[in-house]
């Protein structure tokens, strides 16, 4: 019994040392430092039928801010007017997590609640406070 006892705990530390070498070989690749950046990034505004000029067949570009789909001024729906939604048509759930998100160009809240039996997920345009999606889970 003593022997078989000997035998893991050398056979453990054996293993550990072992896989601490790969472990120290391969730091390097995880531990490398990225470069800093020595110029500020410049944002480009990209702009179909605006202000510029086309060359070879390209998109005219222009220096500024690229122009989202929907603005923040849009969204009537703040994150707080969300979650009375949600807790009007769901009283009995906690909320798990709140994220705002655009999918296809329509901006939204997705709120994730729960109880003890029951998960739910609903998404709130950010616009119109309409309720669009629900999935329940029992």
């Amino acid at each position: 019994m003593k022997k078989a006892i000997l035998s893991f705990v050398i056979g453990a530390v054996v293993n550990a040392g072992v896989m601490g070498g790969f472990w120290y070989h391969d730091r390097e690749q995880y531990t490398r430092t990225i470069p800093a950046v020595s110029v500020p990034p410049q944002l480009v505004q990209v702009a179909n039928g605006t202000q510029g000029t086309t060359t070879n067949g390209t998109v005219s570009q222009q220096a500024g801010q690229v122009a989202p789909q929907q603005t923040t001024q849009q969204v009537q729906i703040t994150q707080e007017k969300a979650i009375e939604i949600f807790k009007g048509a769901y009283p009995d759930y906690r909320i798990e997590k709140v994220k705002f998100d655009t999918d296809h160009g329509r901006a939204h809240y997705e709120i994730d609640g729960e109880t003890m039996t029951r998960d739910v997920e609903i998404k709130i345009d950010a616009i119109t406070g309409e309720i669009f999606a629900v999935k329940e889970d029992h």
